[in-house]
């Protein structure tokens, strides 16, 4: 391979050691737009065998770093150049912050001593952004600096930009590397946290009448579904999810489906009527508990690892496996089983055909209902998919009538409040795990925020295919108008043919406009890539948005 000596002393470059150090790290792709601060770094990590994924635009770098993650299990690293390069993370860096996804950006600062147009208080951006910044300092080690960021991010699950000086990447190493991180990692939940909530728990349980348990995010990890399952089977208590925990307890009698906002009829019915809810590894947030009128006669309680999670809850530290398995030791002894408080609701999927009977309404040729639509797609997405959706209008319609595949195969890109993530998380999603299809659902004005990014897919080889749900509107602030009585036009911004979009990135590209034309999903979920443009009708109206208002927030 060969190697540069930009500085011409022979010695290594910071920039090589710092590629060699992501090389053994793992990561199987970086993502990234060049500009002069960083371009040193990029070459350096496609010399070293790192694939480098090329962006058309740096917040989609960080979305797809993050997307990366969630479905490979690693570290999603992206890299910008300084100045206007980083500013433009801003929107994926905040996303990535409150999902609290651990990631890493590396940012290239002006050279050391210089002032000019792209410099500017880099750190105190990044923490507005809600995201830690490291700032590399000369005679530091690429390799020990890497490895101490990368600590950061994976113990404080959150993003971490480290800022290094554009001159330092051409600069020669000195010295060897440390072994292992100095990075002290933050105080973890102890045993008595973990047995302390559990005895909380098991006394709130026992004494319940009408207990729902709901997982979150954090209870998806191998042993805690089992063991929720364990508890409802014990005490007779409902099981929910918040919408990234989705499917979480499909096929169980108990199952609700998701709570909240997106919930369906007959699972909403029962979670108004709880006196308990024990909620592991979920914030609790206004969209899971309807801005706290769901659980209006309830107790909530939550298990967290972090007290300063988000949420108005009862809140408690702890690890969700340790405490969920010192719950069931404590309770072991419980007399007898309790039968189920509620008449179970059976599958979600066919709950919410409750749904098309509540709400009916005329569908206009060159049209589709969405929710139609997407129970026919969902009938052709391969089990062992990856599947993304979006916010927005077109996510109330995704969350209820898509089946979500296998533990950890389904996210939701909405942190933030977002619209016009979903794309490129995907993209780092698919290219994450390529051994799966990847599939996103996304409306049609939070596609075109990222459209561009087709050509990132198509050049990287993601097997990938987006479904947008197509309306010709802001979907939200149409529907919203419309309820409020007039106006709704100024929401209405037509897309241009998004299959002729598709196709001109390299795509395969089809449109969805009559039931008939319905079956070319399945040919649309062949291998590679594809766009299909699903042209829904604005008359269908989500059930979220039927709630009464409320400003929407995704919950872990």
């Amino acid at each position: 391979m060969r190697q540069i000596d930009e500085g011409g002393t022979g010695r290594r470059t910071q920039a090589q050691e710092f590629a060699d150090a992501v090389a053994r790290s793992g990561v199987t792709h970086v993502f990234g737009l060049m500009g002069d601060g960083n371009m040193h770094l990029l070459i350096a990590l496609g010399q070293r065998g790192v694939p480098v994924v090329e962006v058309r635009h740096e917040n989609a770098a960080v979305a797809m770093a993050e997307g990366y993650g969630w479905s490979s299990g690693r570290i999603g690293i992206c890299s910008v150049t300084h100045g206007p390069g980083l500013s433009h993370v801003a929107t994926s860096l905040l996303v990535a912050a409150r999902n609290r996804s651990p990631l890493l950006v590396v940012a290239a600062e002006t050279p050391s001593g210089y002032q000019g147009a792209q410099t500017f208080d880099q750190a105190s951006f990044v923490a507005s952004c809600e995201a830690a910044y490291r700032r590399m300092k000369p005679g530091e080690h690429p390799a020990d600096v890497l490895a101490e960021v990368l600590a950061l991010a994976r113990d404080e699950s959150r993003p971490v930009v480290l800022g290094v000086a554009a001159d330092l990447f051409t600069s020669p190493v000195d010295g060897a590397a440390r072994s292992g991180s100095t990075y002290p990692p933050r105080a973890t939940v102890t045993a008595d946290d973990d047995i302390d909530a559990a005895r909380r728990i098991s006394r709130l349980l026992t004494g319940a009448q009408r207990p729902v348990l709901i997982a979150g995010r954090g209870a998806m990890d191998d042993t805690s579904p089992a063991m929720m399952t364990a508890l409802a089977n014990r005490f007779g208590a409902a099981l929910a999810t918040t919408l990234p925990a989705k499917g979480l307890f499909d096929g169980h009698p108990y199952d609700l489906g998701i709570a909240g906002g997106l919930a369906h009829p007959a699972g909403e019915r029962v979670l108004r009527s709880a006196d308990l809810v024990v909620a592991v590894g979920a914030s609790m947030g206004r969209s899971t508990t309807q801005s706290t009128r769901l659980f209006e006669a309830a107790h909530v309680v939550k298990v967290v690892d972090d007290l300063a999670a988000t949420g108005k809850a009862e809140t408690l530290r702890g690890d969700a496996a340790a405490t969920l398995r010192h719950t069931l030791s404590l309770t072991r002894d419980t007399p007898d089983t309790r039968p189920p408080w509620f008449t179970p609701v059976g599958p979600s999927a066919a709950c919410w055909q409750e749904d098309l009977h509540d709400f009916s309404t005329p569908v206009p040729d060159g049209t589709v209902d969405p929710r139609v639509a997407l129970a026919a797609i969902d009938r052709h997405i391969p089990d062992d998919a990856t599947v993304v959706i979006g916010n927005g209008h077109c996510s109330g319609f995704a969350a209820a009538f898509l089946t979500a595949p296998a533990r950890g195969r389904f996210f939701a890109a909405q942190g933030f409040g977002s619209i016009g993530q979903a794309l490129t998380t995907a993209i780092g999603a698919a290219l994450g795990a390529p051994e799966r299809k990847t599939v996103v659902f996304e409306g049609d004005a939070a596609f075109m925020m990222h459209a561009q990014e087709l050509d990132t897919a198509a050049r990287a080889g993601a097997d990938l295919t987006v479904f947008v749900l197509d309306d010709d509107a802001l979907g939200t602030e149409y529907q919203r108008l419309r309820l409020e009585g007039g106006h709704a036009e100024a929401a209405v911004v037509p897309a241009p043919d998004l299959a002729a979009l598709g196709a001109a990135f390299g795509a395969d590209s089809f449109t969805i406009d009559s039931p008939d034309t319905l079956a070319l999903a399945q040919t649309a979920l062949r291998p590679g890539l594809a766009v299909v443009d699903v042209r829904t009708a604005r008359s269908v109206l989500s059930r979220h948005l039927r709630l009464p208002h409320r400003t929407p927030t995704p919950n872990s």
